[in-house]
């Protein structure tokens, strides 16, 4: 997903700048967003090996609560760094990819548990 999006990011560009995306933005945010969702599928794992379930939804919980104080974090540092000026189209991509980061983990995550059943 990281390639595949940074990808699409660099052959798109021309388009992307004719419709006034920061692509800056949008390299960083996938970044970001990688980095957080292998913690977070690590966080996640290591609470599935555990043989109590609670330990398994605090992972989750812990990991969730994460992902979303970073993405908080980044998104008033790039406000606060461009002195309000938000590029709206490159914001909303980044949260478009955020759900494709999060359905994959989620989809990976489900794998795992039923291997783990079996």
């Amino acid at each position: 997903m990281f390639i595949l999006a940074n990808l699409m990011i660099f052959l798109l560009r021309g388009f992307l700048l004719k419709h006034h995306f920061d692509i800056g933005f949008l390299f960083i945010a996938n970044c970001l967003l990688f980095g957080i969702s292998i913690s977070s599928l690590l966080v996640q794992r290591k609470a599935m090996l555990s043989p109590n379930t609670q330990a398994f939804i605090r992972g989750v919980n812990v990991s969730m609560l994460i992902k979303l104080f970073v993405c908080m974090i980044a998104v008033s540092i790039y406000i606060f760094t461009n002195k309000g000026e938000v590029n709206q189209p490159a914001l909303f991509s980044a949260m478009g990819l955020y759900v494709l980061y999060t359905a994959m983990e989620v989809t990976g995550l489900m794998k795992a548990a039923r291997k783990k059943d079996a």
